[in-house]
């Protein structure tokens, strides 16, 4: 799964260097979020819907092939790597762009530290939650944080400032 989400990192860099312009960069952040967030809660169900995928009679084309889950679940990887690209780099532009720069080095540098314990405390924590309440449920309450950090930012900013506009 590791393959697809990287292409798609890739290719969400490459669809934002030639297609970000045409898109306010905050609101490529909150429609990325909140992608994630449904294709993260999409995965619990890959098993469920790669049957359900399979059991559908296309007059022309017989899906069983494309809706195995060794397809869905890759697939749905490669659109989150997309979505996860123009997150990371809108953000880390966004953040360059309204930063001074005489606090660049020091916001960047904590930024770094944060991303290094916020990385390390989800692998301890996260193991034993999901022992009580089931991975499936971790994964949920994940997704549903991210797709309401998108919605909450639509709805806490509102529409965008003229200089926000592209």
């Amino acid at each position: 799964m590791v393959l697809p989400l990287g292409i798609g990192i890739v290719m969400g860099v490459l669809l934002l260097n030639s297609y970000g312009r045409y898109v306010p960069r905050r609101r490529a952040i909150e429609a990325g979020l909140i992608v994630l967030g449904i294709l993260l809660a999409a995965m619990t169900i890959a098993g469920p819907l790669s049957r359900a995928l399979q059991r559908v009679q296309a007059p022309l084309v017989d899906l069983s092939a494309v809706a195995s889950l060794i397809a869905v679940v890759p697939a749905m990887a490669l659109v989150a790597g997309i979505a996860y690209g123009i997150v990371a780099i809108s953000g880390q532009t966004q953040l360059q762009e309204e930063l001074p720069t005489e606090v660049r080095g020091r916001v960047f540098g904590v930024l770094n530290m944060l991303v290094s314990v916020g990385s390390f405390l989800p692998i301890i924590i996260v193991g034993p939650i999901s022992d009580l309440i089931g991975t499936t449920a971790v994964i949920l309450i994940v997704a549903a944080g991210i797709f309401l950090s998108g919605v909450a930012s639509i709805i806490r900013r509102g529409p965008l400032a003229p200089a926000e506009e592209r």
